[in-house]
């Protein structure tokens, strides 16, 4: 829950939205929705494609604050 809870901070500490956040997941390849995104994200939805929403979402946000990403909402 930890690991979660840091997630929606950098979320929050660069005002990124769960909009902003499943178009760069569905450029990697992660389908997926607003209803689903906000249930890993509350801890109420596990398994494989949660854990690759979570680890892709670290990953996302790392080239973000490293400059490698765009804010750009679509």
């Amino acid at each position: 829950m930890e690991e979660l809870d840091a997630i929606r901070e950098r979320l929050k500490k660069h005002r990124l939205s769960f909009v902003w956040l499943i178009t760069q997941l569905r450029y990697k390849g992660i389908l997926t929705d607003k209803t689903e995104v906000s249930s890993v994200f509350a801890g109420t939805r596990s398994g494989a494609k949660a854990d690759a929403i979570v680890q892709t979402t670290k990953y996302i946000l790392d080239d973000y604050e490293q400059g490698k990403v765009a804010v750009h909402e679509q």
